[in-house]
């Protein structure tokens, strides 16, 4: 069974394409309080704008009262990536070889979950991330969340 976020994202793919955007992903943030809904969004051609994101975001709004995913109140909102991007697959990983991210694993390597080094290759599904003097070897798998780490 698919979960919310790979819901959100069928539903709302095909609806970026049409304007020239690319779902970048969608994050689902679950506390007792609120519940929002993360939709980023990214443009190859100069990058997202504000009015991108506001006419995104309402656009979106009268597809998700209509697809009806939640039974519960939650907050939309919609944002380009940022230069501290989360990357939600593979080939986004694969496209920063050679830069800094955060990578946590969900079965540690090493009695370690957190990592923070450059990528320096992949190798089918595996991501080589050097830390200090040491390369750890990373199956796609096994990654939980991935972040890339700007660069000012």
């Amino acid at each position: 069974m698919a979960t919310i976020e790979q819901r959100v994202a069928e539903l709302v793919a095909p609806v970026l394409e049409e304007k020239g955007i690319e779902l970048w992903g969608v994050k689902l943030i679950n506390n007792p309080k609120r519940t929002t809904l993360q939709i980023f969004i990214d443009k190859k051609d100069g990058g997202v704008t504000i009015d991108d994101c506001t006419n995104v975001s309402l656009e979106l709004n009268g597809i998700m009262d209509v697809e009806d995913l939640f039974n519960h109140p939650y907050f939309l909102e919609v944002s380009s990536p940022g230069l501290d991007r989360y990357l939600f697959t593979f080939d986004q990983v694969c496209a920063y070889t050679g830069r800094e991210m955060n990578v946590e694993v969900s079965m540690p390597i090493a009695n370690r979950r957190r990592f923070r080094g450059i990528l320096e290759k992949v190798d089918g599904d595996l991501l080589f991330l050097k830390v200090d003097n040491d390369v750890y070897e990373i199956a796609w798998p096994n990654v939980s969340k991935a972040q890339l780490i700007p660069v000012i």
